[in-house]
């Protein structure tokens, strides 16, 4: 019952309750208050037991629900606390239920708070002894709780590839826009959202939600993770975060990437797991997202120097370059505005495990809606959410035939869940994906270009032929794929390409055949290389805007599709 080293108080019955405890969080907390505020962040940061404090004619079945609820306190996420919450309210709505009305109550409760309720129960009997509890057990432990698993759910799963190379084409044009030269004006880092919660663009707090998604892009972890972050968890490849010089800045040391400590999340610990156990493995990240996060870093840099300058602050610009190692990577508003100077605000910052203006979970997450956009053949829009980038990476490392092990990797996650992966027949569903050239979405996204104009940009060849027209120019300017793959081979499929319905685009597709066929002879890292696939995704556009025009011809020559 409870934990170790906590002051004890006999209530009105034989269990013993903390009197006060200390969330996991790191918050003091006194039992008998109404309002636990067991967070200063993110979901259920505040949770409401006044209804369990009322409880009078059953103290021990009020007794062992609180001591329990500590626990889950002590040793578990605010949010957690919060679902727990919620579902014993539902339960247990007053002390006078007896165990016949809740075993009549059981079966009508929803079988998310079953679930929630069933391991609660059990953590009561078997982790925390209270054997008060066996008759409500006994009722609980039958449940076997039904998980959906939504993997390949059309508008819940996996993305399918034009969906997901869509929502990256709209996330790197946003980081393009970041400014190159951090802005002096102090406004651009104390901009606060509009009334309507839309982020204003072209300040510090929209561009710090680009980066927040950009970041989960890159890292595939979830919001909470990102949330945690901090400057001191991104150094240059090559560089331990065990060495004696962690503190220096993440400039470039002869490699051109940088790489991320990131926290687990979930953990059987009763210690303060905010930022408490990293990962065991780094993750390292692309060569143009680390000229992004150095760039930003600049930006954050010159607004925390110019805060602590108008703080009145001597040498503001080195001791900016000191704290910001201590600073979130994705900050609240409140970075810019507060009194850093204040000797609480300092050494609270200063604490390694310290959330102090660290965004929310929710903040986070709420970036997805905002930034996450793509077009989708199959719905005209796709939203990318982190449940459905989740289910996107895992099981595409399934269809590429990965390891067990290797797609656990990806994500972290477990390696059971993990194996849910490789039993849903992705092959089968991926040709279904490769079939959507019937779909009147993705036909209109192909859709050639008849005539030019004067005002057209021309796409051609590497002869000069024009192969088709580009829809926006400074779109063109940020594409990262042209400087993998010659023009216009990496322009088929792209939302910004409109190929010319008379261009000869059997050429061009002969020529990323050959491409393909030369890398599969010759390449020595493997047939699964990210350049291999990138050419074969070309090549199936290619046909698809081959077959596409073939019919626009045959219907403007008044033909059937089948002649």
């Amino acid at each position: 019952m409870g934990q170790k080293n906590k002051n004890q108080i006999s209530f009105t019955s034989e269990i013993d309750v903390a009197t006060e405890f200390y969330s996991q969080s790191g918050l003091f907390v006194k039992t008998s208050d109404d309002m636990w505020v067991l967070s200063s962040i993110g979901k259920g940061n505040t949770v409401d037991v006044g209804w369990l404090n009322s409880f009078k004619f059953n103290p021990i079945l009020r007794d062992t629900l609180i001591d329990t609820l500590i626990h889950y306190a002590e040793t578990k996420t605010a949010a957690t606390v919060s679902t727990q919450r919620f579902a014993l309210i539902d339960a247990f709505p007053n002390d006078k239920v007896s165990i016949d009305e809740f075993k009549n109550k059981w079966n009508e409760l929803k079988s998310s708070t079953r679930k929630t309720l069933k391991g609660f129960i059990s953590t009561a009997v078997k982790k925390l002894n209270h054997k008060h509890m066996m008759e409500y057990h006994e009722i609980t432990k039958e449940y076997k709780h039904k998980q959906i698993f939504n993997a390949l759910h059309p508008t819940k799963g996996r993305l399918t590839d034009y969906e997901y190379d869509s929502l990256l084409h709209n996330v790197r044009t946003l980081c393009a826009e970041l400014p190159t030269t951090p802005p002096t004006d102090m406004s651009f880092y104390q901009q606060r959202n509009s009334p309507r919660g839309q982020i204003k663009r072209r300040a510090f707090s929209y561009f710090k939600s680009v980066v927040a998604y950009r970041l989960m892009l890159q890292l595939a972890r979830r919001p909470r993770q990102i949330a945690m972050l901090k400057w001191c968890d991104v150094l240059p490849v090559g560089t331990s975060f065990r060495d004696a010089n962690v503190d220096a800045e993440p400039t470039y040391i002869g490699v051109k990437s940088l790489h991320f400590r990131c926290f687990k999340i979930k953990q059987n610990k009763s210690d303060n797991s905010w930022r408490a156990t990293p990962e065991r493995w780094t993750i390292p990240i692309s060569e143009s997202c680390s000229l992004l996060i150095l760039n930003f870093r600049a930006i954050y840099l010159k607004g925390l120097s110019l805060h602590l300058e108008q703080l009145g602050v001597k040498g503001h610009a080195s001791e900016a370059s000191r704290l910001i190692l201590h600073c979130p990577i994705i900050p609240s508003h409140e970075l810019f505005t507060a009194e850093l100077t204040d000797v609480k605000v300092y050494n609270a910052m200063k604490q390694e495990n310290s959330s102090i203006f660290h965004q929310s979970e929710s903040n986070i997450k709420s970036y997805e809606a905002q930034i996450g956009k793509g077009f989708s053949e199959r719905h005209g829009t796709a939203q990318g959410t982190n449940n459905r980038l989740r289910h996107t990476w895992l099981c595409n490392a399934a269809i590429q035939g990965r390891s067990l092990s290797d797609i656990s990797k990806i994500t972290n996650v477990t390696i059971p869940n993990a194996r849910a992966y490789l039993q849903l027949g992705l092959k089968e569903r991926q040709f279904i994906d490769k079939n959507y050239g019937a779909n009147e979405l993705l036909r209109e996204a192909f859709n050639p270009v008849t005539t030019l104009k004067q005002t057209d940009l021309l796409i051609e060849d590497e002869v000069g032929v024009a192969i088709g027209v580009e829809k926006s120019a400074p779109t063109c300017q940020t594409c990262q794929h042209k400087t993998h793959l010659v023009r216009p081979i990496p322009c088929y499929g792209c939302l910004n390409f409109r190929p010319l319905l008379n261009a000869d685009h059997s050429l061009i597709l002969e020529r990323a055949e050959a491409k393909r066929d030369f890398m599969l002879r010759f390449q020595s890292n493997g047939v699964n290389s990210g350049a291999l696939h990138s050419i074969e995704k070309a090549i199936a556009f290619i046909k698809l805007t081959i077959a596409v025009c073939d019919e626009t011809k045959r219907y403007r020559n008044g033909l059937s599709e089948s002649s």
